[in-house]
């Protein structure tokens, strides 16, 4: 489980708005299940146009994803397109990480060298020299 931490500047964030970053924030939780903490900021700037930003950064040990997206008021569409940018930066970061798990339980193989030096040592014990 995560923590999800939403916050608005500029922005309204009432519990409809928290409701939808929650539901499309969980479904980044199907792709990693490893993901601890998840930081959206909704933001308005108002120069020419009315824009909304929204920006979310994702914490998985010993990683941390960012991304923006700037649109024009619609939340939803923007919500979206965070969170597309974000599963293609889980799935990248899970493909790269993947490899990495075997060795984990990989077992020790030892090399030629260390098989010989390994029989004169038991031959040694043997024959009770050490």
């Amino acid at each position: 489980m995560y923590t999800l931490n939403i916050s608005g500047h500029h922005v309204q964030s009432g519990e409809e708005v928290q409701e939808l970053v929650k539901e499309k924030m969980d479904h980044l939780s199907r792709i990693n299940n490893q993901i601890t903490s998840i930081k959206v900021i909704l933001n308005t700037e108002k120069h020419e146009i009315h824009e909304l930003i929204v920006e979310a950064s994702v914490h998985i040990p010993g990683h941390d994803l960012f991304a923006t997206v700037k649109t024009d008021k619609q939340i939803k569409p923007a919500l979206d397109l965070l969170v597309g940018k974000l599963e293609k930066q889980l799935i990248k970061h899970k493909a790269k990480h993947a490899g990495r798990q075997h060795h984990i339980n990989a077992q020790d193989v030892e090399s030629p060298v260390e098989r010989q030096m390994q029989a004169e040592f038991d031959e040694l014990v043997e024959r009770e020299v050490i």
